[in-house]
């Protein structure tokens, strides 16, 4: 396995995760994390046909844990004092959440013109529920409604927000 784990292995690996982050965080931690978990699982993967993809899906996996880990909750309040909870990806610039609280009172007020199912549904899928957990809650029959539901009230919001 770690004939297959030469310069060019590496370099091609380099390349895709600029595309993965982007400019957003350095390439080459993901690389380094990915080599690192090859290497852990040798006797795992020595063998698998397309190693280049286990490293890609590795890579992806840690710039998403990455970008969870800077991500942290901010509590905001309405016109009414309910409260609302957004992610605030630690943003430092004054204007940045200015903008950030008027975008979120324009959804709000766009939820508040919707109606009672899509309100609801579109607030217990933004607490993070599965869709099990909003079909208890709801009553409804099945998942496939829920999702559906769902699905249909997130195209009625981005109508009303365009």
């Amino acid at each position: 396995m770690t004939e297959k784990l030469d310069e060019n292995f590496i370099k091609s690996l380099v390349v895709i995760a600029l595309g993965i982050t982007r400019g957003k965080s350095d390439p080459y931690d993901l690389v380094n994390g990915a080599m690192e978990y090859l290497i852990s699982n040798k006797e795992k993967y020595m063998d698998h046909p397309n190693i280049k993809a286990i490293a890609v899906l590795k890579m992806k996996g840690l710039f998403i844990d990455g970008i969870r880990k800077n991500q942290k909750m901010t509590s905001m309040t309405d016109d009414e004092g309910n409260d609302l909870q957004i992610i605030d990806e630690k943003q430092n610039d004054i204007s940045d959440k200015i903008s950030l609280s008027d975008e979120c009172n324009k959804v709000l007020s766009a939820i508040k013109t919707m109606g009672e199912k899509c309100q609801e549904i579109l607030m217990l899928a933004s607490e993070g529920m599965s869709m099990q957990e909003i079909q208890e809650v709801t009553q409804v029959k099945s998942i496939g409604t829920v999702l559906s539901r769902l699905s249909n009230c997130r195209k009625e919001l981005k109508g009303l927000l365009v």
